[in-house]
């Protein structure tokens, strides 16, 4: 999933891949602590009913020039039948208490994808190594993609990937040369973004292009767009969510959008010469991933249960709802997250920024927290669950968009979702140090 531009999500930690200081880290799971669970609504329709209706048990379809649009009311599975994860992990890579060995300690896991051969690829921007393969014992087998200007080196990664053979590419921010590696480190190949061809296909007079790639299979890619004529609002204490666009472009260059205009992350306005802190506690953000057969992108902006379904060429085929209450913040969650900003922040303008947040309506809690396809193709969404220590909840629908139930997993996020297993994070919030563990995913006799 690529989350707030993308899984789950981005921008913020919420499950999602971006990693942050260990007390951020905090900040985030605290923020979420005291927070009522989303509910579905009244249940649709008997299945018998439904049927003679011509709808889906649970779900409500019908087509809008051509646009499915599904309206789930509940489940298609009983919680009782649907798919289970282990609550143990089958085993655990990194971590204080994996190895004493401190070479094998890892922080801010951008991604964590399995080799044919059962190990771990882990991809992480921190220190002189980018490119970290594990076996399953907790021995770390190899370590490259090394800081630096130099071939097979990076200044800025952002994405890794596992192709078929066990290639490994890395991608780099401001669309950098792309590399491609076996397991054991060795540069393949190398790959050079015609910049010249980008910036023609995706800067128009109203539009301008992103600076990030999100690697797709077939050697395509989606990056963000932004109108050129936008302006922040020009007084301070005005929230705001600037608009964004998201795209994928092809091997020729050709561009794919997925229709109009979103809401980036939601943002406090300061004028010049201000030292106000601009984050707004729990802020939404547009999320963006990819995955299935013929491939999909989806597209949600977070503040509601709706999510946009994409061909790879842009057209919209599907949007996806469902029926869920917005849980309010209460007072006790907004003092726990202004206190550890500030403590991040200590020499912000906090008393401009209180007078001016005082004024604002109090938030509800993102709807969508962020977004995963996995191998087989059925969309997982992690919802606005409370938080419950380092679990998370995700919500699967399948293919045609019908919300089949609800998996509960034993960590705080996801990086990778496959036929019979899940590789998820756990944070030390003491110490930052993650690790990243193999669940055991039981579908038998649920399809």
């Amino acid at each position: 999933m690529i989350p707030a531009h993308g899984m789950m999500q981005a921008s913020r930690r919420r499950g999602g891949s971006r990693a942050l200081p260990v007390r951020t880290v905090r900040l985030r799971a605290l923020a979420v602590a005291a927070a009522l669970p989303l509910s579905a609504t009244a249940c649709g329709p008997p299945a018998s009913e439904a049927a003679a209706a011509g709808q889906e048990p649970g779900a409500t379809i019908r087509d809008s020039a051509g646009i499915k649009i599904v309206e789930n009311h509940a489940p298609v599975w009983d919680s009782g039948e649907f798919w289970t994860v282990d609550p143990e992990p089958e085993f655990v890579l990194g971590g204080l208490e994996a190895s004493s060995d401190s070479a094998h300690l890892i922080w801010q896991v951008r991604g964590a994808k399995p080799l044919s051969d059962g190990r771990i690829a882990v991809f992480t921007p921190r220190g002189d190594r980018k490119l970290l393969v594990y076996e399953p014992t907790g021995r770390l087998s190899a370590a490259f993609a090394r800081s630096g200007r130099g071939p097979g080196e990076f200044h800025s990664p952002v994405a890794m990937q596992v192709l078929p053979g066990d290639t490994i590419a890395i991608w780099s921010f401001m669309f950098g040369p792309v590399y491609y590696f076996d397991s054991s480190g060795t540069i393949l190949r190398e790959r050079r973004i015609d910049l010249g061809a980008l910036m023609a296909a995706t800067r128009t007079e109203t539009r301008k292009p992103g600076e990030r790639p999100w690697p797709l299979p077939d050697g395509s890619f989606g990056m963000s767009v932004h109108p050129v004529d936008w302006a922040r609002p020009d007084r301070s204490g005005v929230v705001y969510r600037a608009p964004i666009g998201f795209a994928r472009i092809d091997s020729a260059y050709s561009v794919h959008s997925f229709d109009g205009w979103w809401g980036d992350l939601e943002t406090l306005s300061s004028q010049r010469g201000e030292n106000l802190y601009s984050q707004v506690p729990f802020a939404t953000s547009a999320a963006l991933t990819f995955g299935g057969e013929p491939l999909s992108a989806y597209v949600t902006n977070n503040d509601s249960y709706e999510v946009h379904q994409f061909s790879a060429t842009g057209v919209l085929q599907r949007i996806v709802r469902r029926s869920v209450d917005p849980v309010p913040v209460t007072d006790e969650e907004y003092e726990t997250w202004r206190a550890f900003a500030e403590e991040l922040n200590p020499n912000r303008d906090w008393r401009q920024w209180d007078r001016l947040t005082g004024e604002l309506p109090r938030p509800y809690h993102p709807i969508i927290m962020g977004m995963r396809v996995d191998t087989e193709g059925f969309l997982w969404i992690l919802d606005g669950l409370p938080y419950r220590g380092d679990t998370s909840d995700f919500s699967v629908f399948d293919p045609e968009g019908r919300w089949l139930g609800t998996v509960h997993v034993p960590a705080p996020g996801t990086f990778w979702i496959g036929e019979d297993f899940i590789l998820a994070r756990q944070v030390d919030h003491d110490t930052g140090v993650e690790s990243v563990e193999r669940f055991r995913l039981d579908r038998r006799g649920r399809e």
